[in-house]
This record gives C-alpha cells, structure tokens and sequence, in this order.
C-alpha cells in the first residue's frame, strides 16, 4: 500500500520521492516555526495553535512513513535479495573467524576457500588486495602459500570457512565476487568482534537463510530503537525529523548500511547517549557512548563535550572558591594607589601569560603534532627559535600545565564535595569501566592471536590513504583549485576540485592550526550548553578531525537533534533547512560527477557549513545563558 502510494505521489509529482519528502518536510519545518510567533498566538489563540500543531504533527508523521518507504526502495534490493551479501561478507566472517583472520587474512583464506570448492574467483589483474601493506598481491602466490593462511585454522572450522565461502559467493555475481577480495577488508575491532562473534555469527550458521536474514533484520532493529529513543526524550517531532532525514539523505541512501550486519550500532549509540543525557542517566550514556567508541574509535571525540561542560563547572567552582581570596589579596594593599597597582601587575601577569600559552602552542605544540614521529624533545625544544621565544615556550608551557594542574584540582575537589555535579562521575566512570572492561577481556578472549596489534596496524594503513569517498574536513583541505580541469570550460569541471593529497602532508602545521583553532572554538561554544547539547556539538570538532567514508554519516542524525530541539526558533529552522538540502543536494552531485571526489568535496563543504553553524548558535545560547543567570542569580545551571 505505501509503495503504492509514493508511486502515485512520485508520478503526479513528476519528480523522485525523495525530493517530494525532502521538501515537504522544508515546508513542515517552516510551517512549525510560523506556528511558534507570539504574533500569531496572539491573533488566533491557544485552542488554534494546539489544533493546527497537531496537523502538523500528522502530515509529518505521513511524510516520515513516505520517509521509511524511500529509505526501503531505494538500493535496499540491488541485486534481488534484502541481504546485502558484499558488505556481509567482510562483517560476519570478519567477527566469526577473528581469531583465524586477525584483520589481515581474510581475503586471502576466502580466495584459497574458493579454490577448494570449484573456484569462481577471475579478476583481469590476477591480484587481490593485501590487507596487511594495503597493496596488492598476486592471487596465484596466495595460493602456493595457502599452508600459511589454513595452519590458523583447525580442520573442522577450515570446513566450516569454507562453507561459509561457498554461501557468499553463491550469492554474489561474478564481478562482486572478483571485486569483493580487493576492497579495504574487515575493519571491526576486536571488541566488536568478540562480541558480535560470541552472541550471533558463531551461533547462526549459513546453513540458515532464516538466521542469516535475521542478523541483517539487526540494523534496522536499532535504527527503530533509536526512533523510540528520540521520541521519549526529545518528542515526536524530533524523532519523525530523524526519520526523514535518515530516509531521504543521500549519504544514508546507499547499500552499505543497509541489509549488512550491525553497520549501525555505532550512530545508534550516539543518539543513545544523548537521549540518556537529555534524562539524566548519566551513567548509562557514559555506557552507550564507550560502545560506540569501541565499535568504530572515531565516536571518542564526542567526549569534548562532556568535557568542556566539566571543566566550566570546575571553573565556576574555582571562582566561588577561590574569587574571594583572590580578591581579598588585590586588595591587601592599604592605599588606594598600592591597590592599584596589585591590581595592574596581576593583570598583566595573567596578560602575559595568556600570551606565553598561544605562543607555546603556534611555536611549539602544533609543529610538533606535524612532525612524522613526534620526538617530545621538539616540544619543549622546538628548533629555529631565538632564545628569547626559547624562554616564551617554555613559560606557555608552564602556564598551560598550571592551568590544566589547577582545572584537574578543582574538578577533583569540586566533585569530591558534591560542589560539582557527581552524575559527571557517573559518565566518565561508566565510559572508562566499559572501554576498559572490554578491551581487557578482548585481550585475554584473543590472546595469544596478535588481533590488537594488527588491528591497530590495519587501521592506521587505512587511515593513511586516500578515498574520494570520504566527507570531512581534511578532503576540503586536500582540495586542488589550480590543477583542475579549469581550462575545459565544461561547467562541472571548472567546479570541481581535483583532489591532491600532498596539499595536506606539505601543510601539516596548517591543517592543525586550524584543528586547534576548531578546537578551542568548540571548546568555549560548549561551555556554556546544557550538558546533552554540548555533547551534541561534539560533532563540530569530530567533523574537523577525522574523515570517515561518506555513509558513516547516518551519525548526522546526532546534529539534527541540536536543530530539531528547538525547531520553533528562525535561526534553529535555518539549521534543519540546511541539514535536509545537504541531504537532498547530495544526489544532484552525484547526477554530476557520480562517485568522484567532487560529490564529496561538496558534501564536505555542506555539512562543514552546517558545523560552524552550529558552532556559531552554541555561543548564542551561551549568551542567552549568561543573561539569564545575571536576571536571575539564583536560577540553577542548567542540565
């Protein structure tokens, strides 16, 4: 029925579903914020607001099941089955077979598998990829040395890898099948895969299409726990937005999330931990946010939040408990020009060393993170200064240790009286337990197996190179306006940058001083938020640091909850508006250049636009904070 409906709404139309849902829901966002102005409640009334919001309720609930349709029809059955066995392939074996595999040798086992049971494998190169050097290898040396890859395994779970071969091959045509062994491999740590691997793929066998499609029916699961989620702890509105948005986004549209085993876990835990946040339970966000950290390491940064909110309570701590004896000292002198004085040359103390500090960092600190190795000699030490900058970095350096000696002390202290919220120790404890508790029992439940070392080996190699696939910052960085095809006059080349990845490893101490830049912004921003919005705005420094593949952007959904939170105010409707025609403006760039790093350049710039955006209303709602407190000192800080 609802297929059938989004045929006939896609036909009358004359346009695809997703750019009917996608402007709907633009206009169902407006249609919100009009509803919101004090003018037009004073016009209409109370009984008309109520009644026309709860239209507008239903129209976006009808739009979110039109949503929910987009998201299933398109590219869900690419090859006639809702399990998507390419990205199955690399997960469920990847997490059954860990302590075998490690994160190198799937490819290799799964080509010497298929020699053995009649072999389909026919690539035109003769090579498949290496997962350990992130080259190439001949498949036919593969082959000679299969004793090495089989001696892993014992005899019976060799069988069983084969079988398990046997039915992922059967499902995929011949050029997934040769294409599949020269992608970028199983990517899961060994916590995901202990985990995983113990409660599910050790326990349903291929021999069970029904168990097999049961593991894929896990993503969506989550996804609809999610939704659950948002609407206990944000509302209907916001959760019928996340649904739009995850069903209508072009960097959400694609295979590679969908029909694969647990590719979600990681996005969904996020929005898990803000919702916890939202409600207070700060120990089981802590929790959420550790697993999602455990699943794909980049979601660690969404800690900045946390944080920073720790550390302005630390420092509204510091400044009840020590203001007053910092006061009484400036103003020990008994003249009134000694206290002047006092004052003066405290002032400039704090001046100067506020000057040390930003000195240290733009001659020290960032040209040491550029370095290859990182020798901590060159920190203290940096070479080509003077002695006089020589002793301004090492003051910086002093002063930014004192600081962070003094914020740690007051935290401690503050938390230790209750002067600060405890819940913070139950996120930071809940966080730290979990990630420790489990890469400690991953450590004993792999030993003797090398699975972290060649993990952290893996990752790093994948790290290193290049994708025109990837969304983030340092592929706007990389970005090469001078050697684009500029002189074809042919409109999508002129716009389109060529992507040249000397740019970033020529201009290192350029990219990190826009990181710490970034940083520090974000780090003021969220200061002075609600505790579960400056973990939202944690994406703003994530987005800046790290460049994860295209479809792990389903975490958008995360930022969406800053914007949809408070929909009824104009430059928070701007915020959604932006969000949505990202998503949507993502397939007329790939109408454009397809899958070529001009897509995701300009995707990069979208979502970066959106970032700073919301950077710049952290510091509005930071100021509407601080006026609040001085109308009404004895308000509480808000949770």
């Amino acid at each position: 029925m609802l297929s059938y409906v989004a045929t006939q709404i896609q036909q009358a139309f004359g346009t695809s579903l997703y750019s009917v849902v996608t402007l709907s829901a633009i206009a169902l966002v407006v249609a919100f914020a009009v509803l919101a102005r004090p003018a037009l409640h004073l016009l209409a009334g109370t009984s008309f607001i109520d009644a026309a919001r709860g239209f507008l309720l239903a129209l976006l609930a009808a739009t979110a099941l039109l949503a929910v349709e987009n998201y299933r029809a398109t590219d869900y059955y690419r090859y006639g089955t809702y399990l998507n066995a390419y990205e199955f392939f690399h997960y469920y074996l990847g997490s059954k077979y860990q302590g075998e595999l490690g994160s190198t040798r799937l490819y290799a086992a799964a080509l010497i598998a298929d020699d053995e049971t009649g072999r389909k494998w026919n690539h035109s190169s003769g090579v498949i990829r290496d997962l350990v050097t992130g080259g190439t290898v001949k498949a036919e040396d593969v082959l000679k040395n299969r004793d090495t890859v089989k001696q892993r395994f014992t005899p019976g779970r060799w069988e069983t890898f084969k079988k398990d071969v046997v039915w992922f091959k059967k499902r995929m045509v011949d050029s997934r099948w040769a294409g599949v062994l020269k992608d970028k491999g199983y990517n899961g740590t060994p916590v995901w895969g202990m985990v995983v691997g113990a409660l599910f793929t050790n326990h349903v066998s291929t021999d069970s299409d029904a168990g097999m499609m049961l593991l894929a029916l896990l993503d969506p699961l989550l996804l609809l726990l999610a939704f659950a989620a948002v609407l206990w702890a944000f509302g209907p509105r916001a959760a019928l937005f996340m649904v739009v948005l995850l069903g209508t986004s072009y960097m959400m549209k694609w295979w590679h999330m969908k029909g694969a085993l647990l590719r979600t876990d990681y996005a969904v835990c996020m929005l898990f931990c803000a919702c916890f946040l939202k409600k207070r339970w700060y120990g089981v966000a802590g929790a959420f946010l550790a697993w999602s950290a455990l699943s794909r390491i980049f979601p660690a940064v969404l800690l900045f939040g946390p944080g920073a909110r720790l550390m302005m309570q630390a420092l509204r701590y510091g400044v009840v408990e020590l203001g007053p004896r910092i006061q009484a000292l400036l103003e020990h002198p008994a003249t009134v020009g000694g206290r002047r004085t006092v004052r003066r040359a405290a002032l400039f103390v704090a001046a100067f060393a506020a000057w040390c500090a930003c000195r240290f960092v733009f001659y020290a600190l960032i040209p040491w993170i550029a370095l290859p190795n990182h020798p901590l000699l060159s920190l203290l030490h940096p070479a080509g200064i003077g002695p006089v900058n020589q002793a301004i970095v090492l003051i910086g350096f002093a002063a930014c240790a004192a600081a962070g000696l003094v914020l740690s002390a007051l935290a401690s202290q503050g938390l230790w009286t209750g002067r600060i919220d405890r819940r913070w120790i139950r996120f930071f404890a809940a966080f730290g337990l979990t990630v420790a508790g489990f890469a400690a029992l991953s450590a004993l439940w792999w030993q003797g197996s090398g699975a972290w070392s060649e993990y952290t080996q893996k990752i790093a190699q994948h790290n290193a190179g290049i994708s025109e696939w990837r969304v983030g910052f340092k592929y706007i960085f990389m970005g090469d306006w001078q050697n684009n095809a500029q002189g074809t006059g042919q409109a999508n080349q002129i716009l389109a940058p060529a992507l040249n990845s000397a740019l970033y490893d020529q201009d290192l101490s350029g990219w990190w001083t826009v990181q710490i830049c970034v940083l520090f912004l974000s780090l003021l921003g969220a200061m002075g938020l609600k505790d579960h919005r400056a973990f939202i705005l944690g994406f703003v420094p994530l987005f800046f640091l790290v460049s994860p593949t295209y479809y792990y952007y389903v975490m958008l959904l995360l930022p969406l909850l800053f914007f949809a939170e408070r929909l009824e105010e104009p430059r928070y409707t701007a915020g959604m508006v932006i969000m949505l025609l990202t998503g949507l403006s993502g397939y007329g760039l790939y109408a454009v250049w397809k899958q070529g790093y001009a897509t995701y350049y300009w995707l990069s710039v979208q979502v970066m636009i959106m970032s700073l955006y919301m950077l710049a209303l952290a510091y509005g709602e930071a100021v509407e904070g601080a006026l609040r407190s001085r109308q009404i000192p004895s308000s509480p800080e808000p949770i």
